[in-house]
């Protein structure tokens, strides 16, 4: 919609019945949209909040508007998405946030991987924040998705420890065969599938009301636990699930057995290699659309 502002409130401010809008949403009103006092347009505090309202007045680097009414909607899915994965090369990066944020996700974090062909320092950090921002106000979403700083993938592994702990006890924890603890970092890829299967390990058993760790990678890791999203989407999905996804050079033996070490179930996602912003957009749209 093209009447849908964000009040951002680092420039802009909320002052009971009034709004003042300020930065680049005034800018997009005054100087792109060409509006003018009177018109009537939406706002939204990427929160949650969304509120019509009047223009008051337009000046050169803000505008005043009159709130008419809070609308009370929820459009959020009631699955929590953290999609965590190594970036893309620069001319693909607009294209992975702005899907992410359009499907529902709820937290995107950048991860530098030992085969990592970019990396998001704070400007990148901020353009991801912008995009977020013009995706919320095309697919009418009022939470902005949120972007984290980048990290490495034992801070984020442990990280995940904290998500969906408010209904953390032991059963509702992933299982998995500790004998996985065995598995050697090795030089062929193959032969990491191959030591893993060698532990006869089964599917882990999901919990499936609060937490889950996927691990997108397309090589076959035998029976370790790969699973497929017809079997993923054969019962409720939990209500937190993070999907971890590689560079395009794939994730290193050592970043494997990492992940399965720390309960990661490996999801196949065809027979086919997925580019990293693909796989990413792919895993969201199926679990987001399904979840509601």
């Amino acid at each position: 919609m093209s009447n849908r502002y964000y009040i951002d409130p680092l420039v802009s401010v909320i002052h009971n019945d009034h709004v003042t809008l300020r930065g680049s949403e005034a800018f997009h009103f005054c100087r792109v949209m060409r509006g003018k006092s009177g018109d009537e347009i939406f706002l939204f505090d990427g929160v949650g909040g969304l509120f019509s309202g009047t223009v008051d007045s337009v000046q050169k680097d803000k505008v005043e508007v009159n709130l008419i009414e809070k609308i009370v909607t929820d459009n959020e899915c009631p699955l929590k998405l953290t999609i965590a994965a190594a970036l893309p090369k620069s001319d693909r990066q607009k294209f992975l946030v702005e899907k992410l944020a359009e499907l529902g996700t709820h937290r995107f974090v950048p991860l530098q991987l030992e085969r990592s062909v970019a990396r998001a320092d704070s400007n990148v950090i901020t353009r991801f924040q912008r995009y977020v921002i013009e995706s919320a106000k095309q697919c009418c979403r009022n939470v902005l998705m949120e972007i984290s700083n980048e990290t490495t993938l034992d801070n984020f592994i442990k990280q995940t420890q904290n998500y969906g702990s408010e209904n953390n006890d032991s059963e509702n924890n992933v299982a998995q065969n500790n004998d996985v603890n065995d598995v050697k970092n090795n030089n062929d890829q193959n032969n990491v599938a191959q030591n893993i299967d060698d532990r006869n390990n089964v599917i882990p058993r999901i919990n499936r009301r609060d937490f889950l760790r996927l691990l997108l990678h397309p090589v076959s890791l035998g029976a370790i636990g790969q699973i497929t999203p017809k079997q993923l989407l054969s019962d409720n999905l939990p209500r937190n699930i993070v999907a971890l996804i590689g560079p395009e050079g794939s994730f290193t033996n050592r970043e494997i057995s990492t992940c399965i070490e720390s309960n990661f179930i490996p999801l196949a996602m065809g027979a086919r290699i997925l580019r990293t912003e693909t796989a990413c957009v792919t895993v969201a749209a199926l679990l987001l659309t399904y979840a509601g």
